[in-house]
């Protein structure tokens, strides 16, 4: 979105208001005093940007007010680097911004050198080109070292108004994602988490610019929204909706044709794993140790990916789930020659777990569990919580679950696989009564 449009031989800042604060006027226009056309830019942008937080602050300020307070904020802002007000001569320019790399050219060299030094799993590269694409279709494209810290609020104000599913919903369709955020309508937008995930993989685009040289300093370092903690984002499931959400005969019409729809819920439930931990399991993570049935987490092979070293763990599987046939399910995959314990699911964006999510919301909410709080991952919020409840030590309850745990007795000198303690303490997981 450029903000601004030309008027004679000056630019005027040119920006869509929120529809539903101004239904009778929706463009606010200032003269920004400016000749040169990427000058005019930043500064429409810088402008564009207080006049959004203003706003949110003050969501009854009138037009006038709006054009006031423009035009003393584009009065107060020093000319940028080789343009000037048309009223100020320019006696020795000094060296432009604009002739240095634009964002655009170094990200494809990121992106290059990324790849080939096998610095992210396709996943991670799915995520960084997309956030990448964010940047530009938000912010356009500019000289890397014209990407300041006004330039990087908008960004992450933009960012938070983006809507979920853009690319899928059919109200966007035809619609540039910046059309929609400035149409002011009003629709579901991405989560806080998914803001700062997207930050981050920016910032780290950034210092990767400012260790080569392109950039003194990273706008970005820091930058992100405040959001609640994980335990307000996701809930626990209660024992109802367990019952509901687990019932096997409602599990078994539904894998009919999808036999994960009915193993991912009951592996949820019994070993608190991620769902994308699930999903990319093989065969061979099913294993024996000291004399008990396990799985494996890892990231042995090509397509898996974990969250963090401390994802990578082994569990014992529960009896209820040898019980419903699990090890049977995994031979006959075995016999079929199939590496993958779900091998229908094909990844999107590098994630097998795309459509289980996505079933899985459709399916609670069709069993009656419609809190948007209560997810897949909930399971793991309910072992986590049971297991408590049931007094299991707490560092325990972290190795079963895959987080990091820092007490240094554990962390370093704990590396033997405490099975015999795990199945003590899966133990008190159990399957709801039907």
């Amino acid at each position: 979105m450029t903000y601004i449009v030309r008027r004679q031989s000056g630019y005027y800042l040119n920006l869509r208001l929120p529809k539903h604060l101004f239904p009778d006027r929706h463009t606010l226009r200032v003269c920004l005093n400016i000749r040169e056309r990427q000058s005019a830019l930043f500064l429409a942008a810088s402008l564009a940007q207080r006049v959004h937080g203003h706003l949110a602050e003050h969501p009854l300020a009138d037009i006038l007010t709006l054009r006031r307070l423009c035009t003393e904020w584009r009065d107060k802002c020093p000319a940028p680097p080789s343009t000037h007000r048309s009223h100020q001569p320019i006696a020795n320019p000094a060296k432009s911004v604009a002739n240095g790399p634009t964002l655009s050219t170094l990200s494809k060299l990121y992106i290059d050198e990324g790849k080939r030094g096998g610095t992210w799993r396709e996943v991670s590269t799915h995520e960084v080109e997309r956030s990448l694409r964010d940047l530009f279709e938000l912010m356009g494209d500019m000289p890397a070292e014209a990407f300041d810290v006004h330039q990087a609020r908008l960004l992450k104000d933009r960012l938070s108004r983006c809507p979920q599913y853009f690319a899928l919903l059919p109200q966007f369709k035809g619609k540039t994602l910046i059309q929609v955020i400035d149409s002011g309508g009003t629709y579901k937008t991405i989560t806080a988490v998914t803001v700062n995930n997207r930050l981050r993989k920016l910032s780290a685009f950034m210092n990767w610019c400012k260790s080569n040289g392109y950039v003194a300093e990273n706008p970005l370092m820091g930058l992100k929204v405040m959001v609640g903690s994980a335990k307000e984002a996701r809930l626990s499931f209660e024992s109802a909706d367990l019952t509901t959400l687990l019932n096997l005969d409602a599990l078994k019409a539904e894998a009919r044709k999808h036999p994960w729809r009915y193993w991912l819920p009951l592996l949820g439930r019994l070993t608190g794993a991620r769902l994308e931990e699930l999903c990319q399991l093989h065969v061979a993570d099913f294993i024996t140790l000291q004399g008990i049935n396990c799985i494996k987490i890892d990231d042995g092979h090509e397509s898996q990916k974990l969250k963090n070293s401390s994802s990578r763990r082994t569990l014992p599987i529960h009896p209820a789930l040898i019980q419903l046939g699990l090890l049977d399910y995994v031979n006959n995959q075995r016999d079929q020659n199939s590496d993958r314990l779900f091998p229908e699911l094909e990844p999107v964006r590098g994630k097998l777990g795309h459509a289980p999510s996505k079933w899985f919301s459709r399916y609670r909410t069709k069993m009656g569990v419609i809190d948007p709080k209560k997810t897949f991952h909930s399971f793991r919020h309910t072992m986590i919580d049971d297991l408590r409840e049931a007094g299991v030590q707490d560092s325990l309850i972290k190795r079963i679950a895959g987080h990091e745990d820092s007490a240094v007795t554990f962390g370093v000198y704990g590396s033997r696989i405490p099975i015999k303690a795990m199945v003590e303490a899966l133990g008190n997981l159990s399957m709801p009564r039907t």
